[in-house]
């Protein structure tokens, strides 16, 4: 078969030999362009078998032909590249076929993905707007949440969504991360309906006036920063000595500039005592200390500083500042003063005296002291209410420092007032320490309360008039 193949390609290939007359007999180009041959004197070619032999062109007696002494190894190279070329014909056009098909394909998938993930983001804008708005869900329904300290978004959408306030607690922080309010949650309860859309529920979670988890408490007059400190812990307001610790820095001083007057504060065991204005106040369950300590400053500022108050039957009411203005005494004297008022006194009568009683020792200072009597020592204000501050007695300071315990405010040892005042006093004791009785005593002792009775208030001028006084009262 294959020699058969190899003949067939030498015929075809003798075919095309080419034999020339001498070049005389070939017509030279008349006409056209130099080195061509018209084509109406084309010489005759023909093949061997058509010529007689006497017109053939010899050259060294040798035929020129078309193909080289092996002719057949030069076909079946040019064979291979035409094979080769139809190769990469078929295989473009197979690319191509598998291109569209691929690219029909891809569309295909693409399309469907588009058409699925549209379905499934319109079905899920759809759920959450209706969330957003709150349609759908039941009204007049009200439910109690909690919301804890530093509460985060998730715990938050979490809250609401198991106690069905919202449904879609994705969309409800996507919600919140585009209005930006993704912080700010009060802790605390809240009385919330679940008809409410989510800005509303927003809005409502970030205001402490929605709380439900409200504290009252009533804070006695005469009560120390200790006792007040106790007294918020207890009920779960704040720690006590975060409180403490708030009340003895200067956090405050430039929202309360009557804070900035308090000179002697290496002297005093609190800074802040007499400036928490004993009355009753509303609390948060876990309130901030700032915001405690802020609810008393302002309730005292408005007391003493915005109200006008009236000292004496048919005077001009007036301000306590302005008050202690017109008596010369400052305000920091007034608190300290009426704190001890407080402390000693039985009853709001008894204020007005003991503060009598007060003044007119203080006044003997310019006397070194000495009364009109020629009675000495009256510096010293002697009040067993200062010998163991901030402790009220001997048996509330700690066993370990028991025995050798002295307060730096006894005034047995300290001429004139202490370094500040000793308690939280009350509007009356304040208003006595600006508005003392006018009296002659220096003296004065209590038979002790008993039985649900009062205190049994004694005065003396005398020193001989106390003693009796004393022995009166049972206490010698």
């Amino acid at each position: 078969m294959d020699n058969e193949l190899e003949q067939k390609r030498k015929e075809k290939v003798e075919g095309f030999k080419i034999s020339f007359n001498d070049y005389d007999d070939i017509p030279q180009e008349k006409t056209g362009t130099a080195g061509s041959i018209s084509s109406s004197e084309t010489p005759e070619i023909r093949s061997d078998e058509g010529i007689p032999a006497e017109h053939h062109v010899h050259y060294d007696s040798e035929e020129i032909t078309s193909y080289s002494d092996d002719p057949a190894g030069i076909n079946e190279q040019l064979l291979d590249k035409d094979e080769l070329r139809a190769a990469k014909r078929l295989d473009r056009k197979r690319s191509n076929r598998k291109a569209r098909k691929n690219r029909v394909i891809f569309r295909t998938i693409w399309f469907t993905m588009i058409l699925f993930v549209s379905i499934i983001t319109s079905e899920f804008l759809m759920v959450g707007v209706n969330d957003m708005l709150a349609v759908g869900r039941e009204e007049g329904e009200e439910v109690s949440i909690t919301i804890p300290k530093n509460a985060s978004l998730d715990q938050v959408a979490d809250i609401l969504t198991k106690n069905k306030i919202i449904n879609e607690p994705g969309f409800f922080k996507a919600y919140a991360a585009v209005t930006k309010s993704t912080s700010g949650f009060t802790n605390g309860t809240f009385k919330i309906n679940t008809n409410k859309d989510y800005q509303a529920i927003i809005n409502y979670l970030q205001s402490n006036i929605n709380r439900t988890d409200i504290v009252t408490i009533r804070f006695p007059e005469g009560y120390t920063i200790n006792d007040f400190a106790k007294l918020l812990e207890k009920n779960k307001v704040c720690n006590a000595e975060d409180f403490i610790k708030y009340c003895n820095s200067t956090a405050l001083d430039e929202d309360y500039p009557f804070l900035k007057n308090i000179k002697n504060v290496n002297e005093r065991y609190y800074r802040l005592e007499g400036y928490l204005f004993p009355d009753t106040y509303d609390f948060y369950v876990n309130e901030s200390t700032e915001s405690v300590a802020r609810k008393f400053l302002s309730n005292y500022r408005r007391k003493l500083y915005l109200q006008r108050q009236r000292f004496e039957k048919n005077e001009k009411k007036i301000t306590v500042e302005n008050r202690a203005k017109a008596e010369n005494m400052s305000m920091e004297d007034v608190l300290t003063l009426a704190s001890l008022i407080q402390a000693e006194a039985a009853n709001t009568d008894d204020m007005y005296i003991i503060s009598s009683i007060i003044h007119n020792r203080l006044a003997t200072a310019d006397t070194n002291g000495i009364n009109s009597r020629g009675e000495t020592g009256f510096m010293f204000l002697q009040l067993d209410s200062t010998e163991f501050y901030p402790y009220r007695s001997k048996a509330q300071v700690p066993e370990k420092q028991r025995a050798a315990f002295t307060s730096t405010y006894s005034t047995y040892k300290i001429e004139g007032l202490p370094p500040g005042p000793i308690c939280n006093p009350s509007l009356d004791a304040i208003k006595a320490a600006l508005n003392p009785a006018d009296t002659d005593y220096y003296y004065f002792c209590h038979k002790p309360a008993q039985d649900g009775e009062q205190a049994v208030p004694y005065y003396a001028k005398t020193n001989a008039e106390h003693i009796a006084n004393q022995k009166k009262a049972g206490l010698i």
